[in-house]
C-alpha cells in the first residue's frame, strides 16, 4: 500500500511541474506517489505529466478537474483518488521547497493535520517579499484567526498534510472554492463535535516562483471573502 499521496493542484505550469517532480524523486522519499490535479491546463501539463509517467515512472499521473473550476476542487479531487495513508498537497509553481516535504511528512506521524508554516520556527522566506504582497498575506491570516477563531500562525500557505482517515471524516462537509482548501479543512477540523483532531505547524522556506506568473487577482481575493464568510455563518448555525 502507498504511504504518501502528493497531491500537486496546477494550472498552467508546464515549465515549472517535471522539476518538481523530479526534485520529489531525488529527495529519497519512499513508497510514495504523485497526482497532478489538472484544471485543463491549456499550455498542456497535464500531456507533460503523462508522458513523463509513460517513461517508466509509474507513480505519476495528471488527473484532469472535470467538475468545479478551481484550485479547491482540483485538490478535493486528488485527495479522493488517492491511494496514501498521508495526503500531502504542495503547489507546482516551486514556491513550497520540497526540502521542507520530509520534515511535513514525519510530522504527521504525531497528529492529524499538518500545516507548513512560514511563521513557526524554522520557517521563513527565501526572498524578501514586497510590501503589498506581505500586507495581503498578513491581512488575510489576520481575518481568518479573527472571524473564524482558528489559532495557527500561517492558515495561508497552502503547503499541508492530512491523515485520509480525517480527509473522509470531513469531505462531504466541504464546499471547495477558489484556493484556499487549506483554511476550510482547518477549520472543520477544529469545530469537528465527533472528533479530536491534533493539528501541528512545521516550519518551511517560503520560495519564489521559477516560471509562470502568480495566480493572486482580485478574483481570487474576493472569493477568499466570500469563503470566510461561507464558513462563518455555518459556524454560526
Amino acid at each position: 500500500m502507498v504511504k504518501y499521496s502528493i497531491v500537486i493542484p496546477t494550472l498552467n505550469e508546464r515549465e515549472n511541474i517535471l522539476i518538481l517532480i523530479e526534485r520529489i524523486a531525488a529527495s529519497g522519499l519512499q513508497n510514495y506517489e504523485i497526482i497532478v490535479a489538472d484544471e485543463n491546463s491549456p499550455d498542456g501539463t497535464a500531456d507533460a505529466v503523462n508522458s513523463y509517467a509513460a517513461e517508466g515512472h509509474p507513480g505519476v499521473r495528471a488527473i484532469l478537474n472535470d467538475g468545479l473550476p478551481g484550485l479547491s476542487p482540483s485538490i478535493v479531487k486528488g485527495f479522493s483518488v488517492a491511494e496514501g495513508e498521508f495526503l500531502c498537497c504542495m503547489d507546482g509553481d516551486l514556491q513550497h521547497d520540497v526540502k521542507d516535504l520530509r520534515g511535513v511528512l514525519e510530522t504527521l506521524e504525531t497528529c492529524d493535520f499538518v500545516i507548513g508554516s512560514r511563521y513557526a520556527p524554522g520557517g521563513g522566506f527565501k526572498e524578501r517579499w514586497n510590501p503589498v504582497r506581505v500586507l495581503i498575506s498578513r491581512s488575510a491570516a489576520a481575518m481568518a484567526h479573527l472571524i473564524l477563531g482558528v489559532k495557527v500562525k500561517d492558515p495561508m500557505s497552502g503547503f499541508f498534510a492530512i491523515r485520509r482517515d480525517a480527509f473522509r471524516n470531513v469531505r462531504d462537509q466541504l464546499a471547495p472554492r477558489g484556493f484556499k482548501i487549506m483554511l476550510e479543512l482547518l477549520f472543520l477540523l477544529t469545530h469537528s463535535r465527533n472528533h479530536h483532531y491534533t493539528i501541528r505547524e512545521y516550519g518551511i522556506q517560503f520560495g519564489t516562483r521559477l516560471h509562470g506568473k502568480s495566480k493572486l487577482s482580485a478574483r481570487v481575493i474576493w472569493q477568499y471573502l466570500q469563503m470566510l464568510w461561507a464558513l462563518r455563518t455555518r459556524s454560526a448555525a
